[in-house]
């Protein structure tokens, strides 16, 4: 039953948006019933090559030093990276405390992302080192780096709660025992 002013699509319509957003016509056409666009969910997109694409995505940007592009805001620091039809933007603000974003697309559609905030606390702190690390990381945990990684005085830490769609961190870093970095940060998928 329909209201006034509101009206269905014929079947041909409906088997073509079905196609297109990759639902069954079922849930086109229930009443209270959501229906979200799974980009992640698709054959063509799994979940694994986004993950395989966010770690050859961060190993060859900030952690390498590579792929850096012109700022999208003033004084920000963007880089990019794209294969076929995925595309990945991290840009971030500031230098002693800063903030960010990353950020995948499958065809021009945004499908995750994540915001970080973090700061170096004093001068004992290492970029190469952290760098080094962020080099690290992995499908299981493609947020920032591994879960602990060590070299000479550092230590690298990073807790994460939550999983791919949703999740929350902090990452720290430690020379001989004294925090030198944090950085906590939370994201998931946007569909």
């Amino acid at each position: 039953m329909t209201q006034e002013g509101q009206s269905f699509p014929d079947i041909q319509n409906l088997i073509k948006l079905s196609e297109i957003f990759r639902v069954s016509i079922d849930r086109l056409v229930k009443e209270n019933d959501t229906c979200e666009v799974n980009f992640l969910c698709a054959p063509n997109y799994p979940d694994n090559d986004i993950r395989n694409f966010l770690v050859r995505a961060k190993n060859n940007t900030y952690a390498a030093g590579g792929n850096e592009v012109t700022p999208s805001k003033p004084n920000s620091h963007d880089f990019c990276y794209n294969e076929n039809d995925y595309l990945y933007i991290d840009t971030y603000l500031g230098n002693q405390k800063f903030a960010g974003e990353e950020c995948v697309w499958i065809k021009d559609n945004a499908v995750w992302a994540m915001n970080y905030y973090g700061q170096s606390m004093n001068e004992n702190f290492n970029i190469t080192f952290l760098k080094e690390a962020l080099s690290h990381v992995s499908t299981v945990m493609p947020f920032r780096g591994p879960e602990f990684y060590q070299k000479g005085d550092y230590i690298y830490h990073c807790q994460v709660q939550g999983d791919f769609e949703s999740f929350s961190g902090e990452e720290k870093i430690y020379c001989k025992q004294e925090k030198v970095y944090s950085c906590i940060f939370h994201g998931g998928t946007i569909l």
